[in-house]
């Protein structure tokens, strides 16, 4: 279904009878609710999946379908099937697991509480390798080409910098306060990090490890998305109940979209037309469309939605 078709034809997550139903673009998880849902651009598609409780946050493998669920509360990691909607696996994780992040072979959390990088097999569950990060990790992303990981250390107003295959810290850059999430641009060279507290985004040189820029973009961001062909990167205001574009390079606003309460997580979809925003107190999920800046749909989902993943599509 075009878009101008589904911003037509959708209010409020709610289609028009008979409508055709879309491919799921992006996968949602709802702490309060416990349940992973499935999003089109335009509203839930088909069953959601119910998870253990107090889940955080959710990633997806490099597949496309393999989803990565978090519950820090719980020490637990859940394993998801996105095409058969089904739970494959769960397995217990020494701390709080909180960020995740996989390669083909494994996965990686964060762990709140210990302050440390977790490395996991996800054919088994076994722990295989633990190293010390920053305080209260949140936010993780991977570089694969370069065997590297980012860790967002939120108490430690920095983020770290860890060699992948010999499981060791090779630095730690000083950003704004509280960082929390990260976004990496498609060449791996420029890491966007939101900073909650100092309502700011740090840009750093991952080459040089150095903090390259810092720029305001409104009170308590707290969600990073960069577009796959590296010009624009979308920030969460959750105080400001709003989504925020940023040109990448310039780093001056494109355009500003209101969303709902809270927003938290934000991703965008494999085609790179479209974002979701997890709108944590609304319990809801605004698709934003990138091309005219304007909201698309806003989507009821089961209670408190904070983060999500982009499906392939």
């Amino acid at each position: 279904m075009r878009l101008a078709l589904a911003a037509a034809a959708f209010v409020l997550g709610i289609g028009l009878s008979g409508a055709r139903a879309e491919e799921p673009a992006f996968a949602a998880v709802s702490q309060a609710g416990a349940e992973v849902s499935f999003l089109s651009r335009s509203g839930l598609e088909g069953a959601s999946v119910k998870v253990d409780d107090a889940p955080a946050s959710i990633a997806v493998g490099p597949d496309g379908r393999t989803l990565y669920v978090t519950h820090p509360d719980r020490g637990r990691v859940t394993m998801l099937d996105a095409v058969t909607r089904t739970v494959t696996a769960r397995f217990n994780v020494a701390g709080s697991p909180f960020g995740a992040a996989a390669t083909d072979s494994e996965l990686y959390v964060t762990d709140w509480t210990n302050g440390s990088l977790i490395r996991i097999d996800p054919l088994t569950g076994v722990t295989t390798g633990t190293i010390s990060v920053g305080k209260s990790p949140a936010g993780l992303l991977l570089d694969v080409k370069r065997g590297r990981a980012y860790a967002a250390d939120r108490e430690g107003d920095a983020v770290s910098v860890v060699d992948l295959k010999a499981m060791r810290r090779v630095g730690q850059v000083k950003v704004g306060r509280a960082p929390f999430a990260l976004g990496l641009s498609p060449d791996g060279a420029r890491l966007f990090v939101a900073n909650v507290q100092s309502g700011d985004l740090s840009v750093i040189d991952t080459f040089k490890l150095t903090e390259l820029a810092r720029t305001p973009v409104g009170r308590m961001p707290y969600g990073v998305a960069v577009t796959d062909d590296g010009e624009r990167v979308a920030v969460t205001l959750q105080e400001e109940a709003a989504l925020v574009v940023l040109d990448a390079a310039k780093l001056t606003p494109l355009g500003r979209v209101k969303v709902g309460k809270y927003p938290e997580g934000v991703t965008i979809a494999a085609d790179g037309r479209s974002a979701a925003v997890a709108n944590w107190f609304d319990d809801s999920v605004t698709v934003v469309d990138l091309g005219s800046m304007k909201a698309l749909s806003l989507i009821k989902t089961p209670a408190g939605p904070r983060y999500l993943a982009a499906l392939a599509q």
